[in-house]
This record gives structure tokens, sequence and C-alpha cells, in this order.
């Protein structure tokens, strides 16, 4: 899944909960908002793999 991609899906999944919180679903607004909050998290903190060197 590519940048662009992903940064559409979590912005989707932020939008539907907010949705969801205005109109009063709040346990389904708050999966969302989790939902959202982690995969911001993993994107921000995303390290690359180091790869062993053998010399």
């Amino acid at each position: 899944m590519n940048e662009l991609t992903r940064d559409i899906l979590i912005g989707t999944v932020f939008v539907v909960g907010l949705i969801s919180f205005i109109n009063g679903e709040f346990i389904l607004s708050s999966t969302f908002f989790a939902v959202t909050a982690i995969a911001s998290y993993i994107k921000v903190n995303r390290k690359p793999i180091n790869t062993i060197q053998l010399s």
C-alpha cells in the first residue's frame, strides 16, 4: 500500500468516526478514532529494517 492510499484510508476512517460521533454512536466513534490514532502512530514511527552486513 503506497503513502497516498494509506493517507486516504486514515482520513476516511477519521471522517467516519467524526460522523459517528455527531450521530451519537459513541462506541463506534471511539473505535474509529482509536484505529486512526494507531494507524497514524505506526505510520509516523515506522523505521526501516536494518540489514546485516557481513564484512
